[in-house]
């Protein structure tokens, strides 16, 4: 039994059980620089796309949640960069998840960020 403990302690993730997550899918320069101003919602699609070819990190902006989650496995949101997705994950950290399955995909309207017209 001892033995059978210690291990659920050295392997903690084997039994971690997947949540879900909606959000859009950014880079990490313009989703953590709106997130630090306490805004989490969707970033300009084509500006994120751009930083993630220049190499910024996709991640993950949670409104529900308010926070921006680190992606593990990056490649598997690679085409939904821009979008809001629902995602199948496992928690990795507080604020780092690995994706297990893309749940649902809607694409972003690039407009999303232009400033409202006054009246």
């Amino acid at each position: 039994m001892k033995s059978f403990l210690l291990l659920l302690l050295l392997i903690p993730n084997v039994f971690a059980a997947d949540d879900t997550y909606v959000g859009w899918v950014s880079d990490s320069g313009c989703a953590r620089a709106r997130a630090s101003s306490g805004r989490f919602s969707a970033t300009n699609p084509d500006c994120a796309r751009r930083c993630v070819k220049e190499g910024k990190d996709i991640v993950l902006i949670s409104q529900e949640r308010k926070t921006v989650f680190s992606i593990q496995n990056p490649e598997m949101l690679k085409d939904q960069v821009g979008n809001k997705v629902g995602l199948s994950a496992t928690s990795v950290g507080p604020h780092s998840i690995r994706v297990n399955k893309i749940t649902f995909t809607e694409k972003s309207d690039p407009q999303c960020e232009r400033p409202r017209l006054k009246d």
